[in-house]
């Protein structure tokens, strides 16, 4: 009786510390929207390729420095993005120029650039907006809002995806999917996965008469898990070791929503 007593207390000492995390995640973003944090040269020639190239390697270097050990880059901008994909076109901020392929994939090569540093790299995705009208209209027929009309819609000159209509979640959980399977990449990060902020007067009022659903809130947040849920089943359905995370936000003025 003894040995088991001993037994399950080693048990009760070894459990939780297995349930411990094995390393602490110290992240930063890399913003990659208007060039914010990278990159400041356009890719339009090899010698800016190569340029652009050591823009990143200089961040990353910094970032290994100062101890951060998982970097968060910013994959998807405003319908847009920093790979060559079979869904959204070529983001600007790599070449001045919407939907010019750069001539590599940055992707890629942050990829192996953090992994030579034993840092992990996670695709940030900005999953609702999609940034102004108007620059929506400079990716003419590759723009989401022109590919995937009934899934987007604009108010006051800003575009966003529709998180009340079901194929949002589809079509978001893709690229993640698209992202998954093409890089070794150690997770996705979703950010802005939110309705868009009262201000901008987005209304889905027409979605949720026709839903039946009887309190608007709740359904509301079963559209924002619906599309969390696309994505995490995608993406651990190609890799089920790749991390899921997110930006919410939370308000204290405004816990309604």
């Amino acid at each position: 009786m003894r040995r088991y007593i001993f037994i399950l207390s080693l048990l009760f000492l070894i459990l939780p510390a297995k349930a411990q995390p094995k390393h602490e995640v110290r992240a930063a973003w890399v913003t990659a929207v208007y060039g914010l944090d990278w990159p400041r040269t356009r890719a339009v020639s090899q010698s800016g390729i190569e340029r652009q190239k050591r823009e990143l390697v200089d961040i990353l270097d910094k970032l290994q420095q100062a101890n951060i050990n998982t970097v968060l880059l910013q994959t998807r901008i405003r319908g847009t993005v920093i790979y060559p994909s079979s869904i959204e076109p070529w983001d600007e901020c790599l070449t001045g120029r919407p939907g010019v392929n750069p001539g590599y994939d940055p992707l890629a090569f942050a990829v192996e650039e953090c992994h030579k540093r034993g840092m992990e790299l996670h695709a940030w995705l900005v999953t609702v907006p999609l940034g102004k009208a108007s620059m929506q209209k400079r990716y003419g027929s590759a723009s989401v809002t022109r590919r995937r009309p009934e899934l987007c819609r604009t108010v006051r000159g800003e575009s966003f995806m529709i998180p009340g209509k079901e194929s949002t979640a589809a079509y978001v959980a893709s690229l993640a999917g698209e992202i998954v399977r093409r890089y070794d990449v150690d997770g996705v990060h979703l950010d802005y996965i939110r309705y868009p902020e009262k201000s901008y007067g987005f209304s889905d009022d027409d979605l949720f008469r026709s839903s039946g659903s009887a309190d608007k809130g709740e359904w509301r947040r079963e559209n924002i898990t619906r599309i969390v849920r696309a994505v995490h089943d995608t993406v651990v359905a190609v890799k089920p070791w790749v991390k899921l995370s997110s930006a919410p936000i939370g308000k204290y003025k405004d816990l309604s929503r």
